[in-house]
């Protein structure tokens, strides 16, 4: 009798706030943290997840990386402009200068290792500067004629279509060309890394999903599946695809 393939154990990136037990302003007492339905949407695809805390050093996340099938990274607040090469603008909203750097060494660990990472919401922008692109610091002030990327809804609705690219992995996996989703973001993709190509767009030109051609399976989605998993058939998929991959 052959054993039981184990599950696929995927890292996952958190994020901070201040408070908890010491009171919500209290200087110094970061949480770390993530949405449970990261968690919750990993579990259904079949993989065990696990919360990567934001104080790590180059050799704690090596070690980490190294031990798991997978990496994704999640959503949070916005990226310090400085890390692409420019200087904040008047819509630029909170920064986490030591998320930053555990998210941008995480994503070029797993790059260096040729792990499969699925980029969230700001784990797409976290990928693309990682590896040499730039952002649009705030989507409604730089891109003219856009639609809305920060509705005031539930994270279980979708409130757009995104048009994917036939012949990318994501058209695979989603077998449509055109989806909708569940955007909530003020930022997005300007100059794509080297070797990430865009794979899906909003109507008004905005990326919304990113994949790396060279990468064993490396795709950044600029919208939320882990809050439409439960009813959302493209969202399931996504999971599963990345999943079955880590645990291939």
């Amino acid at each position: 009798m052959k054993p039981k393939k184990l599950q696929p154990l995927i890292a996952i990136t958190c994020s901070r706030v201040t408070g908890g037990a010491w009171g919500l302003y209290s200087l110094g007492h970061f949480m770390d943290y993530t949405f449970a339905d990261y968690s919750l949407a990993l579990r259904d695809a079949g993989a065990v997840p696990l919360i990567i805390p934001a104080s790590q050093d180059k050799c704690s996340l090596e070690r980490i990386l190294g031990a798991v099938q997978g990496l994704v990274l999640s959503g949070g607040p916005d990226i310090h402009p400085r890390h692409y090469g420019e200087e904040p603008t008047a819509g630029l909203g909170e920064v986490d200068e030591a998320l930053d750097y555990m998210e941008l060494m995480a994503a070029r660990i797993a790059f260096e290792k040729d792990l499969p990472v699925l980029g969230i919401c700001r784990g797409i922008q976290v990928l693309n500067v990682a590896l040499g692109g730039t952002l649009y610091q705030d989507i409604s002030s730089q891109v003219q004629e856009c639609i809305c990327h920060t509705p005031k809804t539930d994270k279980a609705v979708t409130t757009h279509t995104v048009s994917i690219a036939a012949g990318s992995r994501l058209r695979r996996i989603m077998g449509r060309s055109k989806i909708w989703i569940n955007g909530k973001h003020h930022q997005a993709v300007h100059d794509p890394a080297p070797g990430l190509s865009v794979t899906a767009r909003a109507m008004d030109g905005v990326v919304e999903a990113l994949e790396h051609q060279s990468s064993r399976w490396m795709i950044g989605v600029q919208w939320h599946p882990e809050g439409t998993w439960r009813e959302d058939s493209f969202s399931k998929k996504l999971f599963r695809a990345f999943v079955r991959e880590a645990g291939a």
